[in-house]
């Protein structure tokens, strides 16, 4: 508590010096950004007054941070409450510390510009980075059960979800299908199965059902915000978080006994013999013994949530931390292990364990070892989950959804690259990715090896290209091309597009187009201008070769425009909100519609040929030579789809994934907000 203190003492000093020191445009959200600041006089002046006025606006709220300040710090002296039995971590307990996470970073849009896509969205990076080594990587499959699932159970056969918006409890299929759903108390949030009755707990009540719905008995007792069911050892037992205890309850609900825990109990779980129950605001877990006996109270990592058995341990998440705690069943800690940001709920699949992380909207596998089997990006907050079997099963209460993860015959590896990676392309023998925030191209072996990073000759290379013999980049803030030898060195630099993001090769010229212009520019492959050319489209904000024909994205006026190399029009087509970009596969053209979530399929005649539902804001499209595959920027995950547009499988990848590249039978695709880029093997 003393450093939470301090930390608030802090956090009002920079407040403070913030409020009179700081002035607008004194910061930049990109290096290159334009300075806000003009160096006439009226614009000085403010900035004088300003610095003034501003900390004495700010006094009130100086004050009240103080105050909370000297409050946490004479807490800090009152005795910490004592332990049944308390005993201390071993010494030689393994331990790892966690890096700060970076501030994310958002990507630059002029004012009144209108929806422009972004693909840096502010998602934490993975903690921890993923190893070099393949990991086997889940599929996800989302299914919608209703509003704010709350807690998941399996009963052998299907999948029960309390819907705590809905006043309601749900029986879903394993493929994923609502086979019933039942009236609950208001506000369920906890479930559990004696093997023959449903127990359902809300805020102040617990409350007995048939599988069928109907009411038989209510528990002999008021709580106060219970948090957890449990059936363990015969008997129910619920959390009463508001009360610091757990309560067991009779099956026949004649008798409720109260049993003294820490603070705010928030989870169970039963080990065969002893209940162990995670205490979020003391940092312990408690031990009960089937006769509710108090058998001891032991100190975890900080904001202890989820709690569940493995490998003949308890294994405890640490919200607050972003670790797991590995405990023996004497309560002696024996290992603490990084997963990601506000880890909750805790499961095991009988051969590893999944750890949901809410702040990062992913989960995390960890062996039995603790060793670290992959973090997964699902795009939606995790909350509680469930194991059937085989698949693991993550409810995401925001979304109204639950996710099925199911381990197949796919692996990924993930490895680093530059800041804000977006573009990737492939030269017959390397990979190129442009790092767009470190300014720089980085050149990659088909292994992952980095062979080396260069100098990109321009701000945020946001689109590259290969023209045979060269790399060309698209550098966006400084509205030029850059072609580099495939040695990394820059051979020229030439003005092309106002904040270009996309060129294209048409195996003579090079494309370009700013997408706040109606222009297409073109250069010849010595550098040379060629004459530009009108485009009706608004926004076109990437282009495509299709061998024959150029198409441009018209990203405001949700269209793609198809012309001849000689710049003549050919037609332009409607497609889904914000176009953003292409596939060719052969016969057909793709268009990912980056606000709309689809993707749509039409002819190179532009025929209208379907709209498909995909994950959210897809921003990269690749062809493989069977199917397409879809990089779903705010989801973290990437999807395949077949010719006909049917969802095959989603795959979570890095945090915000923009463009992809076919190698052989590998789909490589870029983590812009990851600094990585992830290999997926087929």
């Amino acid at each position: 508590m003393k450093a939470k203190a301090t930390v608030l003492a802090v956090l009002t000093i920079g407040w403070f010096a913030y409020a009179g020191f700081a002035s607008p445009g004194a910061t930049e959200a990109f290096s290159g950004a334009p300075d806000l600041i003009s160096p006439d006089g009226p614009t000085i002046w403010a900035m004088a007054v300003g610095s003034l006025i501003w900390p004495i606006l700010l006094i009130p709220v100086i004050v009240a941070l103080a105050t909370i300040t000297v409050w946490l710090a004479r807490r800090d002296d009152q005795p910490a409450p004592i332990a049944t039995t308390p005993q201390e971590a071993p010494g030689d307990a393994p331990t790892t510390e966690i890096d700060a996470v970076p501030t994310p970073r958002v990507a630059l849009q002029p004012a009144d510009s209108g929806p422009a896509p972004v693909n840096v969205i502010e998602v934490p990076k993975t903690i921890p980075a993923n190893p070099v080594e393949p990991l086997d990587a889940p599929t996800i499959q989302t299914y919608s059960v209703g509003k704010n699932p709350t807690d998941l159970f399996f009963d052998g056969e299907a999948i029960w979800v309390a819907t705590q918006d809905d006043d309601a409890i749900s029986r879903v299929s394993l493929d994923g299908e609502v086979l019933a759903t039942l009236p609950s108390p208001q506000y369920p949030n906890s479930i559990a199965y004696d093997g023959e009755s449903l127990w359902v707990g809300s805020y102040f009540a617990v409350r007995k059902f048939t599988t069928d719905g109907e009411f038989m008995a209510a528990a002999p007792m008021e709580f106060r915000r219970q948090s957890a069911t449990l059936y363990a050892g015969g008997y129910v037992w619920v959390a009463n978080s508001g009360r610091d205890t757990i309560v067991r309850i009779t099956v026949d609900s004649e008798q409720a006994d109260v049993i003294p825990v820490g603070r705010r109990p928030l989870a169970m779980a039963f080990d065969g013999e002893h209940i162990w129950t995670t205490n979020n605001e003391d940092d312990t877990v408690s031990k009960v013994s089937l006769d509710g006996e108090p058998m001891g109270t032991f100190p975890v990592g900080d904001g202890p949530r989820g709690v569940a058995m493995a490998g003949n341990h308890v294994w405890v998440t640490n919200s607050i931390d972003g670790t797991v705690s590995k405990l023996n069943f004497e309560g002696e800690t024996v290992g603490v292990f990084d997963v990601g940001n506000l880890p909750g709920d805790i499961i095991s699949d009988g051969e590893s364990l999944w750890s949901g992380n809410r702040t990062d909207m992913t989960v995390s596998r960890l062996g039995f070892n603790g060793e670290h089997l992959g973090t997964f990006h699902l795009g939606k907050t995790p909350g509680a989950m469930a194991f059937d079997g085989s698949a693991v099963w993550v409810a995401h209460p925001a979304a109204g959804e639950m996710s099925k993860l199911v381990i197949e015959d796919i692996q990924i590896a993930t490895f680093p690259v530059g800041n804000a990676p977006e573009p990737i392309i492939f030269d017959g023998e390397h990979l190129w990715v442009g790092n767009a925030l470190s300014h720089t191209v980085s050149k990659i072996n088909i292994d992952g090896a980095t062979v080396g990073t260069f100098d990109a000759g321009g701000r945020e290379p946001n689109a590259l290209v290969f023209d045979g013999e060269s790399i060309w980049t698209a550098n966006q803030f400084d509205h030029t091309s850059s072609r580099i030898s495939l040695d990394g060195e820059v051979i020229d630099t030439y003005p092309i597009a106002t904040l270009p993001r996309t060129v294209v090769f048409d195996g003579e010229n090079v494309w370009s187009s700013g997408c706040w212009e109606q222009l297409l520019y073109r250069v010849d492959g010595n550098g040379n201008s060629v004459p530009p050319v009108p485009t009706e489209g608004l926004g076109p904000i990437n282009l495509f070769f299709d061998g024959d024909f150029v198409w441009a994205a018209n990203a405001h006026s949700d269209s793609v425009t198809k012309f001849t190399l000689e710049g003549d029009i050919v037609g332009s087509f409607e497609v889904g909100d914000v176009p953003i970009a292409f596939a060719y596969d052969g016969e057909n053209i793709w268009v990912a519609n980056w606000r709309e979530n689809t993707v749509s399929k039409m002819s190179r005649d532009g025929e209208d040929l379907g709209k498909f539902l995909v994950g959210g804001l897809p921003y990269g499209l690749v062809y493989d030579g069977e199917n397409i595959w879809v990089a779903n920027s705010q989801d973290g995950t990437v999807s395949k789809l077949s010719e006909s547009g049917d969802v095959l499988a989603t795959y979570p990848v890095g945090a915000s994934p923009a463009k992809m590249v076919v190698v052989g039978d590998s789909i490589w695709v870029t983590n812009t907000s990851d600094d990585t880029i992830t290999e997926l093997s087929k």
